[in-house]
């Protein structure tokens, strides 16, 4: 299981450009080598979109934030499954707020995918997200036996393009190539390295089309099924798991029990077998235009989401 810090709610979290983020890969291999969740990538391949109700973990700017980005091409990682706990201390944002929203599904996991986007909004995932189990230390989307010949196509594509910039890539293998990818961006600028990356993604595209069926299948499948699965080892699951989702609808905001009383007026309710209690009422009508429901207990609202998702 990952730790909760590899979740991406805020968009700006892990913000990077193109220039440093497709070159820069930390294991210093080929695992880490990106592969775009690209809206109009998708589109073109994919014409018609999977539509899901699902949740956002945000905290009250990010809400108004999200409100400007509906109906356009920026994703942002939603969830079907998260724990209490994560809910009420947050991500990488303050937490406390949940959006109840629909969006078109980009790709969707039982754990985190550890997605990551460029300043354009355009999520990416790893090669090894992409191979790896589900059950695996590193968990991924499971797609080494589904995908056979991808990494190859990957393989042939970095060496194309290293080849046209110049350098000499016979008789190495896939983690060699991936050190000289990555120390090709670094060394590389300006007008040249725009077009090193217009050739990538574009020849990314043309490998996701070939394997577009297999592919298609990895992105959706949990959209179908929502079951996490236990860690074989410790039986854990994952305390949340991830949907990418664009072209987002907001529907309603949940507030944890932390930020209720700052929506909320206290009211003296009559009780049945007589006297007096104290609850809370709205004092608000929406929140930036939204519905929005107050709670007092954070498994309050675990329970609204696992039966609006079931």
């Amino acid at each position: 299981m990952k730790s909760f810090k590899g979740y991406l709610l805020n968009e700006v979290a892990w913000t990077e450009s193109l220039s440093t983020m497709l070159f820069d890969l930390p294991r210093a291999g080929f695992k880490d080598i990106h592969i775009p969740l690209s809206p109009s990538i998708f589109k073109r391949i994919w014409p018609k979109p999977v539509r899901t109700k699902a949740f956002h973990l945000t905290d009250l700017v990010g809400v108004q934030k999200l409100k400007k980005m509906q109906g356009s091409k920026r994703s942002i990682a939603a969830f079907y499954n998260m724990t209490d706990y994560m809910i009420q201390s947050g991500i990488r944002t303050d937490g406390g707020y949940v959006v109840e929203l629909e969006g078109d599904v980009l790709a969707a996991s039982p754990d985190d995918l550890s997605t990551q986007p460029d300043k354009s909004g355009r999520r990416w995932i790893t090669v090894s997200t992409l191979m790896n189990s589900p059950t695996d230390s590193d968990p991924g989307l499971g797609g080494k036996s589904k995908l056979p010949g991808l990494e190859d196509d990957i393989q042939r594509l970095l060496e194309r393009i290293l080849t046209k910039n110049g350098e000499d890539v016979l008789m190495f293998g896939k983690t060699e190539i991936g050190l000289m990818w990555s120390g090709l961006g670094k060394k590389t600028g300006g007008k040249a390295l725009s077009l090193i990356i217009k050739d990538y993604i574009d020849g990314m595209e043309k490998i996701m089309k070939k394997h577009s069926k297999s592919l298609r299948q990895l992105f959706i499948a949990y959209t179908m099924d929502r079951t996490q699965v236990p860690n074989p080892d410790s039986g854990d699951t994952a305390m949340w798991d991830e949907i990418v989702v664009n072209n987002v609808k907001m529907k309603k905001i949940h507030v944890s029990p932390e930020f209720s009383p700052d929506f909320a007026e206290v009211i003296k309710v009559e009780k049945p077998t007589g006297g007096r209690m104290y609850g809370f009422a709205n004092k608000d009508k929406d929140i930036y235009g939204f519905p929005f429901e107050l709670y007092h207990e954070t498994g309050d609202m675990v329970d609204y989401i696992n039966r609006t998702l079931r």
